[in-house]
């Protein structure tokens, strides 16, 4: 299709600065909008256009935009800063694009984090279709915040007639970026892994940064959907944990069975102050085996680059967390 019109929201961030990258080369315009300009002089085209502002505070906001692809959101904090940076955030560019002449087309960044683990089995697959948490209020406030971001963006899309795509983006890695909440906990050089099998749902940063244009050229021509964003190659546990020890790291691996580490959640209920991996719905969804199916991804004509290993190899070259 045609050259389209993007503004990019988080663009300074870590899958924000691939995914201007990318609409660039794929010849597209970009506007950015960045809290700290002189991030990113150094690495974009002259071509692309910046808005430097905090989305709370957005009061310029381009008349021409065919699609606005909103990637800003807090990684971490507390819920009061899930709703400061992401839910208020979002209500702001949302009021934004709706004060337009004519309102641009949506593409929102979210997350698999959304998905419920207490209402799955072990082995199923997750898809677009599977069911979403019902007891966020047991979850991080990241995930509440997911949650929340999405319902707004798709009950403002559906009240004014906006296309809106919706990108679960899996754990994302790459070069500076490796690790991620489904292995278990990190104790200087040593793992503690939590259960051995099950698929980690992984991104690679530039297969997320492919997945947030195309969704942009769809959402330009007016379709919205669902979409999860994982890499067709999914490590399990002890591949995953296997190619990080290439990398130096862990020195040390123990494992505890999945069941053991339930059991000691189930009876640690009444700890309010108890870590997340001691609640059973967090638990579940970060560690339960489970596979999951980008058919709906590749169906958009994205294409993975490497295998796991490759990528991996790659990020682990590139200096890594």
């Amino acid at each position: 299709m045609g050259a389209l019109k993007l503004l990019i929201t988080g663009a300074s961030g870590y899958v924000g600065r691939h995914t201007v990258s990318y609409a660039v080369a794929a010849g597209h315009e970009v506007t950015a909008v960045v809290r700290d300009r002189t991030v990113t002089l150094q690495t974009w085209p002259d071509s692309v256009k910046f808005i430097t502002s905090d989305l709370n505070s957005l009061t310029v906001f381009p008349q021409d935009v065919d699609v606005v692809l909103h990637l800003a959101a807090s990684m971490e904090g507390d819920d009061a800063a899930q709703q400061r940076d992401t839910v208020e955030a979002t209500k702001a560019l949302l009021s934004a694009c709706l004060s337009a002449q004519k309102p641009p087309a949506l593409v929102l960044a979210s997350s698999m984090s959304v998905y419920s683990g207490m209402r799955l089995d072990e082995g199923d697959v997750i898809n677009e279709d599977s069911p979403l948490d019902d007891r966020a209020d047991q979850r991080d406030a990241y995930c509440r915040g997911k949650i929340a971001q999405e319902m707004l963006c798709a009950t403002v899309a559906a009240d004014s007639g906006l296309p809106l795509q919706i990108l679960r983006i899996g754990a994302i890695y790459g070069p500076g970026q490796v690790w991620n909440a489904h292995i278990g906990i990190g104790l200087g050089p040593v793992l503690l892994r939590i259960g051995n099998s099950g698929e980690i749902p992984l991104c690679h940063v530039r297969h997320a940064a492919q997945a947030l244009i195309l969704a942009a050229e769809q959402v330009g021509q007016g379709v919205s959907g669902v979409v999860n964003v994982v890499d067709s190659d999914l490590p399990d546990r002890n591949r995953f944990i296997a190619a990080l020890k290439r990398g130096g790291w862990p020195r040390l691996t123990f494992s505890i069975p999945l069941r053991m580490f339930e059991i000691a959640a189930r009876c640690l209920e009444r700890w309010k102050g108890r870590p997340g991996l001691l609640r059973v719905p967090v638990l579940r969804a970060r560690m339960m085996p489970k596979r999951y199916s980008n058919r709906r991804l590749q169906d958009m004509g994205w294409q993975p680059e490497a295998d796991f290993e490759a990528l991996m190899q790659e990020a682990l070259e590139g200096g890594h967390d």
